[in-house]
């Protein structure tokens, strides 16, 4: 009987067997902390939506893995680690339903049109590293990847550009799915480039990245920013891929609102120039670093030459997490800040909610 015992003890061992806790459940593995975001949004999620802020837990079918997984940029499988008495990280990847109809099609100019409802999905920074006080402006890359797998699967992607293009359409020659979603990044970390930009591609989900011009190309702790960003040559990459479309996040990442119109004109003038001159593309989309804006510095920006402005946890109207219709037009739009806490169901219902609580007349 001793004998029998070592043998299975042994087993137990190759195999990677992590023993449970007293309580029957897996414990956590702790993130290390790091430091902030050089830019987190501003703004409090709504009621509805605080108690979404949850990581997705495993289906009840789903039998976790014994070790903790990690996996790589790409989104390709996830590798076992190194060791085997690691206890598992939370789960994220809750299953998806799919979707029971194909979507349809509107055209623009038509009261269908007006009535079609499209989220806009705000990014930031991508890191394994991360913990509760800076994850409403990080999220993994395994995560990043489930979410797009799961807005495949439930929505149809469409760039920015081509949802201008509908909202601007007066000969109906344009159309629109009734069921759009549009993803986009704010700042320009390298992460975007480094992660995000090979799941898109290989999801095919278009993309707009609003850049911080004077921070381009700069190394993450070395003065100007937390986290590495992106440069001019990779961002030339990804916009000749015509996937993604490099747009304007200012020059410096300031609070339009907060500052006198000269140095409102600087910002969005120079920022325009030099992702102009530097891409060999226009640029005519503006998003407000922190939601800060007034009057004053929209006109500015319409006379700076910005034909669409993108809001993110907007101070001034407290519209965060609403989703946009095309009757309201492409001066105003708002988008659904994505925590890193969320899961893929997370996202999935946090865009849901946001669709039904968006009023039409």
């Amino acid at each position: 009987m001793k004998k029998f015992t070592l043998i299975l003890a042994a087993a137990l061992i190759l195999s990677g067997f992590t023993p449970l806790h007293g309580n029957n459940t897996l414990s956590p593995a702790t993130p290390s902390p790091v430091p902030t975001s050089s830019a987190p949004p501003s703004g409090k999620a709504p009621a509805w939506l605080r108690g979404q802020t949850a990581t997705a837990s495993l289906a009840p079918t789903e039998t976790p893995s014994p070790a903790a997984a990690s996996a790589a940029p790409d989104g390709s499988e996830p590798t076992q680690s190194a060791d085997p008495n690691q206890s598992p990280a939370p789960a994220t990847a809750s299953p998806v339903p799919s979707p029971t109809t194909k979507p349809g099609y509107v055209k623009a100019g038509t009261p269908e049109a007006e009535t079609v409802k499209v989220p806009i999905l705000l990014y930031h920074h991508i890191s394994e590293e991360f913990d509760l006080t800076n994850a409403i402006s990080i999220i993994s890359p395994r995560d990043f990847n489930l979410h797009m797998t799961a807005i495949k699967t439930q929505y149809t992607p469409i760039s920015l550009k081509e949802y201008v293009d509908f909202v601007n359409c007066k000969d109906g020659s344009k159309t629109l799915p009734t069921n759009p979603i549009i993803v986009t990044f704010d700042d320009g970390y390298l992460s975007n480039y480094e992660v995000a930009y090979p799941i898109l591609k290989k999801l095919e989900i278009p993309a707009t990245i609003f850049i911080v011009t004077d921070t381009v190309g700069e190394i993450g702790g070395k003065g100007k920013v937390n986290y590495s960003h992106f440069t001019w040559e990779q961002a030339k990459e990804m916009q000749d891929s015509g996937l993604i479309d490099i747009e304007s996040h200012t020059n410096d990442h300031i609070k339009l609102g907060e500052t006198d119109i000269d140095t409102v004109n600087y910002e969005l003038r120079k920022s325009k120039y030099l992702i102009e001159k530097k891409l060999g593309k226009t640029c005519d989309m503006i998003a407000y670093p922190y939601g800060s804006y007034t009057d004053e510095a929209i006109q500015a920006s319409k006379k700076a030459g910005y034909n669409v402005q993108c809001l993110v946890g907007d101070d001034a109207t407290n519209i965060d997490y609403e989703v946009n219709i095309p009757r309201d037009g492409v001066m105003n739009l708002t988008r659904i800040t994505v925590s890193g806490t969320m899961g893929n169901v997370n996202v999935i219902e946090l865009v849901r909610k946001a669709i039904a609580n968006k009023n039409i007349d």
